[in-house]
């Protein structure tokens, strides 16, 4: 399900950026300044952002912002969801700005007038977010439900059936369920 221009990219942008950092195993995939850069290129095509030299500091602001974005995934309902975001989007300095850019059709973004990756990513993917839980609900942001895993997702399913972030912690679950029947019958 494709729910519009702004959340497809930059809500599957914030999952994989919280999905950067896994607190079960303890392995960050932004342990250096270079894994900003690597991190945002695949999304350059489509979310272009001012070309940075990331340093360390930038880094920590960047972690620093994975870890508020994730906190979103983890709220207990719409509202403290909402702060989280609110909050966010006004420390990034969200600003709204008309863009025609290779599409060469009018749509808006949301970036700081201050550009760094932290900012930058935190304006883009609050907003994301922000624009999915509008419109579609707390539920679309899901927790990873298996047990060894942490990961977060967009449910993007017609029913909201989504519990799991990948096919493999699915299958995982599904044999483990099995495997516990099997024992107990």
């Amino acid at each position: 399900m494709d729910f519009s221009h702004y959340t497809t990219g930059p809500v599957q942008m914030a999952v994989d950026l919280v999905n950067t950092r896994d607190p079960v195993a303890d392995v960050d995939g932004l342990a250096e300044p270079d894994d900003v850069l690597r991190f945002l290129e695949p999304y350059e095509e489509s979310w272009p952002h001012p070309v940075w030299k990331v340093t360390e500091s930038d880094l920590h602001e960047v972690r620093a912002v994975r870890a508020r974005l994730r906190s979103v995934f983890w709220s207990e309902d719409e509202e403290e969801a909402a702060d989280l975001l609110n909050a966010l989007l006004a420390d990034v300095v969200a600003t709204p700005r008309v863009s025609v850019h290779q599409h060469g059709d009018p749509h808006l973004h949301f970036e700081p007038l201050e550009a760094s990756p932290a900012r930058w990513l935190g304006a883009v993917a609050a907003m994301g977010m922000s624009v999915v839980l509008c419109d579609y609900g707390l539920d679309r942001l899901g927790v990873c439900d298996a047990s060894s895993c942490d990961d977060v997702y967009l449910d993007t399913s017609r029913n909201r059936s989504r519990r799991n972030c990948s096919d493999t912690c699915t299958t995982r679950e599904n044999v483990a369920a099995y495997r516990r029947r099997q024992k107990a019958g």
